[in-house]
């Protein structure tokens, strides 16, 4: 008997230290398997982040587009405009058109081109038409007595334009660039002589057909 007995007492201290083993086994399986699980789901990251909203003081919130400007009422010297609308005028008489010519600049620095242009002005009472077109435009470079540079020696595609001149409305023409050269109805194709500078005075003196500007614009070339 003392013998059976003492042989049975091993055999289940083994089984209970088996049980525990795969008790703890189990546990560890568990705690592996949730270790797992959270590291794939990562619930504390909570999901994708929000869209965050543009900046307010970005410049493309900031910056409105500019306004476009306004066209001004002008009448081109290299062609012509729509004709005038409304009933037809009266041609304009001599003393009630005022023609004053300009240059964008009065002292040139060498090199530098000169912006030719002039304004014309009704003066009278009622409105009156005048062909202000590029056919009968006149840009005269003067130096002293001597004429050194016209327009009409080398103009192409000229054309008549009949303008609508409102009393007090004066109109401005587009720009045309003088090259600082001595014009010739001979030397249209070939290379122009450049006047003298340094320091030299002219003036631009326009006429528009019959009519001539009542003070020239003078100017310096350096």
């Amino acid at each position: 008997m003392t013998r059976g007995t003492t042989g049975r007492a091993p055999s289940a201290k083994r089984r209970a230290a088996v049980r525990r083993r795969r008790t703890l086994l189990g546990l560890l399986a568990i705690v592996a398997v949730a270790a797992l699980v959270l590291l794939l789901w990562r619930p504390w990251e909570g999901g994708e982040p929000a869209a965050q909203p543009a900046p307010t003081d970005s410049p493309a919130a900031s910056e409105a587009p500019e306004p476009t400007p306004e066209p001004t009422q002008q009448f081109t010297p290299v062609g012509g405009t729509p004709p005038p609308t409304g009933a037809p005028t009266d041609p304009c008489a001599a003393e009630q058109v005022r023609i004053t010519p300009a240059t964008d600049k009065g002292e040139y620095a060498g090199g530098e081109p000169v912006q030719l242009s002039f304004t014309i002005e009704n003066t009278g009472d009622a409105a009156c038409s005048l062909n202000a077109g590029t056919s009968q435009q006149e840009y005269e470079i003067r130096s002293g007595d001597q004429v050194v540079h016209r327009y009409t020696d080398c103009a192409a595609d000229v054309q008549d334009d009949v303008v609508q001149l409102e009393p007090g409305a004066p109109q401005s023409t587009v720009p045309i660039e003088w090259d600082r050269t001595a014009s010739s109805t001979e030397t249209c194709g070939s290379e122009r002589t450049q006047v003298p500078a340094g320091g030299a005075t002219y003036e631009l003196v326009v006429r528009v057909g019959e009519l001539t500007s009542q003070a020239p614009a003078q100017f310096t070339l350096r």
